[in-house]
């Protein structure tokens, strides 16, 4: 018995050695953001909920040695007012990221679902980072009924997303970094139209950061052989940033009749300041849809805000945007939100 005792003794202790040598080269993290506020948008209620995202994540990486790790990401959004997954099409729980790859002196090479390059970039140009449904205009004119991923997550596809994917990232060297993604399957099954896949979709982005200078140009094809063109340029390494940015969409006949479209070619373009104050940041932005989504026409949009930081992951923020479609009747969303992370 004691010599059994013994084995299973020096056995879970050299399990224990293992595991903690494990543990001691992987990096793991839990992070997120609890975002809520009271808003209303256009015409609509008064609504409680989001204005800018909720979401959690997981993320980690193993050392392999010789400067190369093993590194997964995964990352849900829900709703905080309800605390369901956020209904974006097709809502998987993991909406916002699910990949695994590795990372070295290459720079890094990911697997599974993701952000294109534009899209995991463009947020730089926007003082609301592409990120509040109130106040940024981006989130209303940026890459314009282009869908990055049309046949997968949601019955309209998904616009900045792509599943089953290669997701590359260059090393920066002296501030430039080359980002590019590739889908990895087609569909055979049409949409609505009879359309199916004749492409791989491909993205590609040249983006430089430094000494407060951003810029980014990108450049992207869906499976169905949509495209769109992004340039950005941000400047302020003092208290005040200002920010411009433009985009073009070439629809396919296909997709302008899926989405109701009465523009091939779609294009967008917004100029944008940030100003800091103490703890507060004052966000000012204009913006033009040259064609307008649907029937509506050209929109010119309008908007302002700030946010105070009550904390190093606290703030209060406050927002309002207006839109004028030549079409249509005008529209302005308003609110006042508190945004946390973790």
């Amino acid at each position: 018995m004691k010599k059994k005792t013994l084995a299973w003794a020096m056995g879970t202790g050299a399990w224990l050695v293992s595991a903690n040598t494990a543990w001691s080269q992987t990096s793991l993290t839990f992070y997120g953001v609890a975002d809520a506020g009271v808003y209303k948008l256009a015409r609509g209620p008064v609504s409680v909920g989001n204005i800018q995202r909720s979401y959690w994540g997981i993320k980690g990486s193993e050392s392999l040695g010789g400067g190369y790790a093993a590194v997964f990401h995964l990352q849900s959004r829900f709703e905080i007012d309800s605390g369901q997954v956020e209904a974006s099409g097709g809502s998987p729980l993991f909406y916002g990221e699910s990949t695994v790859g590795m990372t070295g002196p290459f720079g890094q090479l990911r697997l599974g679902r993701a952000m294109t390059p534009t899209w995991a970039l463009d947020w730089q140009f926007d003082p609301w980072q592409n990120f509040d449904r109130v106040a940024s205009i981006a989130w209303q004119i940026y890459h314009p009924s282009y869908r990055a991923d049309p046949y997968r997550t949601g019955p309209t596809g998904d616009y900045s997303r792509m599943n089953n994917g290669v997701f590359y990232d260059s090393p920066s060297v002296s501030g430039w970094s080359l980002h590019v993604s590739a889908n990895g399957e087609r569909s055979t099954v049409p949409d609505a139209n009879g359309t199916i896949e004749s492409k791989r979709g491909l993205a590609a982005g040249v983006n430089f950061e430094r000494s407060g200078l951003n810029f980014l140009v990108s450049a992207e094809r869906n499976s169905v052989n949509d495209k769109t063109y992004f340039l950005g340029l941000a400047y302020g390494p003092g208290r005040t940033r200002v920010m411009a940015s433009a985009n073009l969409t070439v629809l396919t006949a296909a997709s302008q009749a899926f989405l109701g479209e009465s523009h091939r070619r779609r294009s967008s373009a917004m100029l944008a300041a940030t100003h800091q104050v103490g703890a507060a940041t004052l966000k000012f932005a204009i913006g033009r849809d040259f064609q307008g989504y649907g029937q509506s026409g050209a929109t010119n949009y309008v908007s302002a805000g700030a946010s105070y930081v009550l904390s190093p992951r606290t703030k209060l923020y406050v927002g309002i945007g207006h839109g004028r479609p030549a079409n249509e009747g005008s529209r302005t969303n308003v609110g006042v939100g508190l945004n946390h992370s973790f």
